[in-house]
Formats: structure tokens, C-alpha cells, sequence
């Protein structure tokens, strides 16, 4: 009967399977193989936590089988039970240790647990053994990525690609990973591919070959405006999908019958990570008196005062990273949230699933993702004037709300050290202008690179200030400066530092150059703080409006430039103009003045924004856009 049931799960009949496996089990309790095959049946079914009762038993029954250890540690992975997959995935390579696929398992709770350092060292066990297995290669790419070794992701990520070169998200994540380390070669064919890829995902949206790719890559490589709303569409479409059914939707109390509002906000950023350096003062000023706060931290807890901060600034302090998303989406539930906002969209370990299970009344895109979410999953999206102009609202899934100055928080108490390292300390010369870009290299593409090789051919003795780690940047930065015509000694490379010594150091720039089709956000606003003016140039997306929409609340409109040429005219001005860059630096020394700095002010607005969203519901009328202190039209 055993292999009878194999055989129908191999031909599809899962029904007929599962059902024959369940009459095996009535007629024998303690059959391994029957508690065996019905988990994993219930595994490929999404069923995950009896896959985990069904294969438990089945180990309790044959505790030495290696591979039952191992799909038994599977099942505890998806379902969240880390410290117990860990164990069983150690038990499986114990049993049978030059067994490749018992490796990755472990390799794979590891990395579920955020021990990369040692899941790094099991998947290159697996690779010692399977030496030409795909999977095994991403895994390791992914993991060295995440430790920060760049060159040697994109070493195993180019080992990948080489075995399977039609694998689209290999393909991709090849190209992302080329962008870290600033390899530009072929890349206007690269992002050619790129879009015809995309194309054919939105033509065809179930074809499973595009499953894993993020629609940001759209807006990364700077495609058409309709492959970018199309290929978001067709994630979000996906992503709903997956989910399944939403929850059953929840009446709303009365407003008398809670005083306060609830909100909820989940992210996966609760701790050392650029979202929170905004948020950081953030939740306490909520009005408890109107408000209570719930956090949803679908994140990994690294132990910093950013963490700590969070959890004491809210009301209610949630880790629901181990859960399941539906899981989540019925504790948010029972919670009684009323606004459900979301910081992470499709960014890294977001869980948009979660908003596809519709577990709030409303739900709220908001700050993490320089985008749309697409039709579905969020009902609002906080955005301004300036990211989101009105005749760029049909780009958005979301209806949008507009924020009196820009859509993006800070922290009004952010500390900067009070040590201020000379010149010579961060390793840049003693005279000559300092113009700095302190974003991720990936964000630095030929034609803002070519632009800032003019400007530095045009103001004599003046250097690049780039943040470029410890990777192969360095040397392919160098290398595109001196076929520009430019000595590299003339780019200089900041190290990783802690936050308050980082803004410290900003102050010895003179200018700092945005990037184009994705914009400083959080290092804009560093730069900012620590009162150095910032250039930019808008584009026609989200991403690429962040610096003019900053600088706007900054009180320094006029950094925002029309065109490229006018941004290398500006940067070169502005060196040879320091009575005018004095002046922007006086505006930025008040900063507790400008809009961009002012929390609690920011804090009172986005309540507003809640509380227009909030009455539009009690009244039973659908979502609409509208400006924060302006009437919404109905």
C-alpha cells in the first residue's frame, strides 16, 4: 500500500495518496513509512505544522534514519521552530555525514537562524561533495553576500550561472551582485535581457520559471515605466495568490467602545539597520492618549540599542519571525489592530503575505520600499508631493496620501560624536574640495560615475569620498577613474563605522553627490544632518525622488537639479562658490527648524493621516487619496 501511495503522489493524485496513506495508518498506527510519506505529502501541500506531528512521529519510531531527521528538520524550519530543526538537521549529518543533501539542510536552518558564518561552512561541505550542485552554489552566494564578502558571492553565484545559464533569477542575481563590486561590463545588454525577461514574466504570470524575482529590479535598471507597474502587479498577483484566502474580515468596534486607535507596524528592520536610524525617536511620540502602538518584528534581534529602543518605545513589542504568515495574520487579528502598517514592501525578508491575508481593516504601505506594492495588499501609501506627483499617482496600486513636507521620518535626537577626526585621519588630502557619496555602490552606474569624473576634471585637486567596503569595488572604481582620465588616488574609500562616528566624519565633506536612478535616502538625510548640502537630480520614479523630496524639507530646493548638465554645472559652482555653500550650511546648522528634522511635527501629521483614514472607514467609504490638513474628496 506504501508503494501504491508513492506512486499517486508521483502522478498528481494527491487526494487518492493522501487518502491511502491515512487507511494505512488506521490499519497500522506505528508505520514509519505511512507517518513518513503522509508528512511530507502534507509538507508539499502547505500543511506544514501536522507535516511536523507526522514526521516527529515518524522519528520517535526510527530515531537512528538520517534522512527522517533531516525532513523532519525541514518541516520545524518552515514552521519556525529554529532550535529544534537545528538539532534534528545535526542529528541527519551525525547519522550520515558525507551525505551532500544533509549538509544544505543544515546549511539552511543556519542561515534560518542567522548564523551565516556557519551555514557558510555546511554548504561548503555540501559543495565538497556535490561540487556541481545549483542550489548549494546560490545558498553559498546568498550567505556570503549577507557576511559581506562580496567577491566571493559573486564568484559562487558565476559558478552557478555557468551550470544553469537560462535560470532567470540566477541571471539576476548575477547582475545585482556585478552592481555591489562595480562591474559594469555588458551591462546595457545585461538590463536588454533583463527587460525582455520581464516581459515575457508579465505575459505569462504564472510561469514559475520568474518565481523569486523581485519587481525592484525593474526600477534598478531603470526600465519603462509599464514593465515597471506590470512585472509589480504581477508580484503582488503572485503574492496573493500564494497566500490564499484572506481572513475573515473583522467589525470594527465603535470608536467609543476603545479610545484608542491601533496600529501596527511590521518590519523586519527592528535593530541595526538604516529604517530604524530614521525611526528611532519615532514611536514613543505617538499620542497614547489617541494611539497604542503594536510592533510586528518579522526580523532578527541583533542586540543594539536600536532594538532595545523599539521595544520600550512601543506599546506592545511582537517577534513573530519564527511564525508562519498565517499565523501572524491571525495574532494580528485577535489583537484587534486597526491600521496595519507596512515598513519592509518587497525589500529584503519583508512578508507580504501577511497584508494578503487582509488581517486589518486597513493597511498601510509606507517608508521601507521606494515604491508601489501594487493593487491588493495595501489600501494607503504615505508618500509626498515630491516621490509621488499627482500625474505619477497611476503608477500606485495604493491610494495615496500626500505628506505636508517629505514622506520620510528622522530622528530629531540622532547623536553625533563629539569627536571630530581631522583630514588626514579619514585619509583625505589637506586642501581641495570634498565631494562625497556615502550610498551603497550599487547604486553607482556609468553615467552618474562619468559625471563625477567631469566634475572632478573640472575642479583642480578635488577628490570622491565613496563608502565601497573592502570589495573589488575599490579596485573597478579605480579602474573606470583612470579611464576617465582621472588619477584614482583622487578617489578616496570610507570604512564601516558606528552611526554617531560616521555622521562625525560626514562634516569634513564640502558636498555630497546623489546617485540617479536609485537616490540616497537614509544617507541622504545623514548627510543632511551632519550639515553637508546634497545634490540631486530627480528621475521619474519613487526611488529616484527621495533626494529632491529631502532636500526640499531641507529648506535647499534649489539642490534638486532639472537635468544631469545642470547637476555637474551646480557640483562645479558650488566648488568655486564657498559665500553660497556657506549659506546652505547656515540653512542646514537650524535644523531643528526645518521640516525634514522636526519629529514630533511629522509624528502629528501621520496621526492626522490615520485619523482621516480611519473616520473614511467608520463611515463605510472606500479609500481614497488625499493630502494631509486638505479635505479628501469622496
Amino acid at each position: 500500500m506504501i508503494d501504491q501511495s508513492i506512486e499517486l503522489m508521483r502522478s498528481g493524485r494527491i487526494a487518492e495518496a493522501e487518502q491511502c496513506l491515512r487507511l494505512c495508518l488506521a490499519r497500522s498506527p506505528d508505520s514509519v513509512d505511512a507517518l513518513h510519506y503522509l508528512g511530507l505529502l502534507c509538507h508539499q501541500s502547505g500543511r506544514i505544522e501536522e507535516a511536523v506531528a507526522l514526521i516527529g512521529k515518524a522519528v520517535e519510531r526510527s530515531p537512528d534514519t538520517a534522512f527522517l531527521h533531516a525532513n523532519f528538520a525541514e518541516a520545524l524550519r518552515l514552521w519556525g521552530d529554529m532550535d529544534a530543526a537545528l538539532r534534528h538537521a545535526r542529528d541527519a549529518v551525525r547519522l550520515e555525514p558525507s551525505h551532500p543533501n544533509f549538509q544544505f539542510n543544515l546549511a539552511k536552518v543556519l542561515e534560518g537562524s542567522g548564523r551565516f558564518g556557519d551555514a557558510l561552512d555546511a554548504a561548503q561541505r555540501a559543495l565538497a561533495l556535490r561540487p556541481d550542485w545549483v542550489e548549494a552554489l546560490s545558498l553559498g552566494a546568498s550567505l556570503c553576500f549577507a557576511l559581506d564578502r562580496l567577491d566571493q558571492a559573486l564568484d559562487f553565484v558565476k559558478r552557478a550561472c555557468a551550470l544553469r545559464p537560462d535560470d532567470h533569477l540566477l541571471f539576476i542575481t548575477l547582475m545585482r551582485y556585478r552592481a555591489w563590486v562595480c562591474d559594469w561590463c555588458g551591462r546595457n545588454q545585461d538590463a536588454a535581457r533583463v527587460e525582455a525577461m520581464l516581459e515575457h514574466w508579465v505575459a505569462h504570470p504564472d510561469d514559475e520559471a520568474f518565481a523569486g524575482i523581485n519587481p525592484f529590479v525593474a526600477h534598478e535598471y531603470g526600465l519603462p515605466r509599464q514593465i515597471r507597474n506590470d512585472v509589480t502587479q504581477a508580484y503582488c498577483e503572485r503574492v496573493l495568490k500564494a497566500a490564499g484566502a484572506p481572513l475573515e474580515p473583522r467589525r470594527a468596534p465603535p470608536r467609543a467602545a476603545r479610545a484608542r486607535l491601533r496600529l501596527g507596524y511590521v518590519s523586519a528592520d527592528f535593530h541595526g539597520h538604516p529604517t530604524m536610524h530614521l525611526m528611532r525617536s519615532f514611536f514613543a511620540l505617538h499620542d497614547r492618549a489617541r494611539f497604542e502602538v503594536f510592533a510586528y518584528s518579522i526580523g532578527a534581534d541583533d542586540g543594539s540599542e536600536y532594538r532595545r529602543e523599539a521595544v520600550r518605545s512601543v506599546d506592545r513589542f511582537i517577534d513573530v519571525r519564527a511564525e508562519p504568515a498565517p499565523v501572524s495574520a491571525g495574532r494580528i487579528r485577535r489583537d484587534g489592530i486597526d491600521i496595519l502598517i507596512d515598513l519592509k514592501g518587497f525589500t529584503h525578508e519583508a512578508r507580504p503575505e501577511i497584508f494578503a491575508l487582509r488581517p486589518a481593516p486597513l493597511q498601510v504601505a509606507w517608508l521601507g520600499y521606494p515604491g508601489s506594492t501594487g493593487r491588493g495588499l495595501n489600501d494607503y501609501a504615505i508618500v509626498d508631493r515630491v516621490v509621488a506627483p499627482p500625474e505619477l499617482a497611476g503608477d500606485y496600486g495604493e491610494k495615496l496620501v500626500w505628506m505636508p513636507n517629505s514622506y520620510q521620518v528622522n530622528d530629531y535626537r540622532q547623536p553625533v560624536a563629539e569627536e571630530r577626526p581631522g583630514r588626514a585621519a579619514l585619509g583625505l588630502p589637506a586642501t581641495g574640495f570634498v565631494y562625497a557619496c556615502f550610498n551603497k555602490v550599487y547604486k553607482i552606474e556609468p553615467p552618474v560615475f562619468g559625471a563625477w569624473m567631469r566634475i572632478l576634471a573640472r575642479v583642480p585637486g578635488s577628490v570622491l569620498w565613496l563608502y565601497a567596503g573592502k570589495s573589488g569595488a575599490r579596485t573597478n572604481l579605480a579602474r573606470a577613474a583612470a579611464a576617465a582620465g582621472i588619477d584614482p588616488a583622487r578617489l578616496v574609500f570610507g570604512e564601516t563605522l558606528p552611526k554617531p562616528q560616521h555622521l562625525a566624519r560626514l562634516a569634513r565633506a564640502d558636498l555630497f553627490l546623489d546617485t540617479f536612478t536609485v537616490n540616497a535616502h537614509t544617507s541622504a538625510a545623514d548627510a543632511l544632518w551632519a550639515g553637508v548640502p546634497v545634490l540631486t537630480c530627480p528621475g521619474d520614479t519613487f526611488a529616484a525622488r527621495v533626494g529632491a523630496s529631502l532636500v526640499a524639507a531641507a529648506g535647499l530646493p534649489q539642490l534638486a537639479c532639472p537635468s544631469m548638465a545642470d547637476y555637474e554645472n551646480a557640483a562645479v559652482r558650488l566648488a568655486h562658490d564657498p559665500a553660497e555653500l556657506r549659506a546652505m550650511r547656515r540653512t542646514l546648522a537650524a535644523r531643528e527648524r526645518l521640516p525634514l528634522f522636526d519629529t514630533p511635527r511629522f509624528v502629528r501629521d501621520l496621526e492626522s493621516a490615520f485619523d482621516t483614514m480611519w473616520q473614511r472607514y467608520l463611515a463605510g467609504e472606500p479609500p481614497t487619496e488625499f493630502a494631509v490638513g486638505v479635505e479628501p474628496h469622496s
